[in-house]
Order: structure tokens, then sequence, then C-alpha cells
């Protein structure tokens, strides 16, 4: 009788997957690449020209504070570093496509979103900047009462993402580098200088309508 012929021994899957993961981790490594963590804000404190009593700004905060849990949120605009200021924030809702009968059948939702970021002293860090947020919804003029309330979710859904999007915004490079020259002294000259106790023209976003008789497609 002839010995079986060796047969290599087969180690299952998971373990050569985990095996390529540790390799490309410990090569990543050796490259001196590091996960991207949490960038705080370059201010010990700021202040949000946005009213706390609305979602956004409730929103907003929340966010700033996990981003950046060692920048404090001041209530004086005299007593921040930094002051976001709401310039504009509007909602839109457009008809994209009809059916046969003239009926609409899918809305575009938006939100635009203009903002600068400014020292107590009124110099731009973050000249008006606007940001900005599209959905597209099927939509069914029989069931208008479910459809609002679906548009407002939507918007919900939106503002989160905007949010989301503001945040990196601020914590972006080029503005820790424009608040350490605005600190020294030798900001650009060319930018703006705004009035830092200025109120907001648009803190609170605008309301939406929805069609006012079924197959009109009228506002």
């Amino acid at each position: 009788m002839h010995p079986a012929p060796h047969r290599p021994q087969r180690f299952p899957s998971r373990w050569l997957l985990r095996a390529a993961g540790l390799a490309a981790v410990m090569l990543l490594a050796a490259c001196g690449f590091a996960l991207r963590g949490t960038t705080p804000l370059p201010f010990d404190t700021m202040y949000v020209g946005i009213p706390d009593n609305t979602r956004f700004g409730a929103d907003i905060r929340r966010a700033l504070r996990a981003a950046s849990p060692n920048t404090t949120l001041v209530d004086e605009p005299g007593d921040a570093q930094a002051i976001l200021q709401s310039v504009r924030n509007r909602r839109t809702l457009r008809e994209v496509s009809l059916n046969a009968q003239g009926r609409v059948e899918e809305y575009e939702l938006g939100i635009d979103f203009t903002f600068r970021l400014i020292t107590n002293k009124g110099v731009a860090l973050l000249p008006d900047t606007t940001l900005s947020v599209y959905r597209e919804m099927p939509y069914d003029d029989q069931v208008v009462q479910a459809k609002q309330g679906q548009i407002e979710s939507l918007y919900q859904s939106m503002q989160q993402s905007l949010v989301s999007r503001l945040i990196r915004r601020l914590t972006a490079p080029d503005v820790r580098e424009a608040a350490e020259a605005a600190a020294r002294g030798d900001a650009d000259p060319d930018l703006p200088v705004y009035d830092p106790n200025a109120m907001p023209s648009d803190a609170n976003p605008e309301t939406w309508q929805t069609p006012a008789s079924p197959g009109t497609g009228a506002w």
C-alpha cells in the first residue's frame, strides 16, 4: 500500500481575512498613517447666533459640543473668540415632474443655509458661505396631509446633513489658519469686517407650502 499523499492544511477563510486585515493595518502604521478623529475648533469660546429654542440651533450646539468639547458656547457675542452668524436659511420646494394629467408627481426639496464666522472684533474667519442640500420626493395629491408630514420629516433629515457639513467646514484647516492669523493681528486685509453684534436677518428657516388644490400645482 502506498502512503496517502500529503494534503496541505486548509485554514478557514475567516482566519485568512483576519490575517490580511492585520497585515494591512501594520503596513499603514509603518507608513505613518493614522485614522483621523474629531478635529476640535481652534477657539476656547464661541457664540452661536442661531436661537437655541429652534431645532436647528439646538442641533448645531449639540454637534459643536460633540466635535469640540473644550470649546465653551457663551451667551454673549462679546464674550466669544468666534461668532457664528446666520445670514439666510431658506427652504425650497420645486416641481420636478408632472404626470399626463398635469399633476405633480415629484418634488425637489432644498435647504440653502448661508452663514459667516467672525471674531468678536468682526474680522472674517470665514466670509459668507452657503451650504445647500437637495432631495427628491414622489408626490400624490390624493394624500396631501400625509405627504406634508413626510415633507417635514425629510426636511429634518436634510437639516441633520446640513449640520454635519457645517461642523466639517468650521473645523477645516483654513479656518484654524485664519483664526491663528487673526490672533496675531495679521488677518487678510482683503477679507470683509462685519458687525459682531448684528442680529441675524434670517435665523429661522422660511416656511414651505404644498399645492393649495389637488392637481393644480399652485402654491
